[in-house]
């Protein structure tokens, strides 16, 4: 199987502005005085990526698990490099 990493790039831009919305979302939490735990986040997180059906080569590559996945991932992630 040909694994051309330039295919992944779009992919990894659109992770990465998730990740943003996440670190947002924490800040904006904490700002007002909820410290949410990355498990709440990621529910956040994942429907903001509700719409989002990437693909390289004609291969969907989000099934529903894979999602949920991602986003906790984010989320652990948003949680980790915002907290003090």
């Amino acid at each position: 199987m040909a694994f051309k990493i330039a295919d992944f790039l779009p992919l990894v831009m659109k992770l990465g502005e998730y990740l943003k919305y996440a670190v947002d979302q924490y800040a904006d939490l904490r700002n007002v005085g909820n410290d949410i735990g990355p498990d709440s986040l990621a529910v956040y997180v994942e429907s903001k990526m509700e719409s989002w059906n990437p693909s390289v080569g004609g291969k969907t590559l989000l099934d529903p698990q894979t999602r949920s996945a991602a986003a906790r991932f984010l989320a652990g992630v948003a949680v980790n490099f915002a907290r003090k």
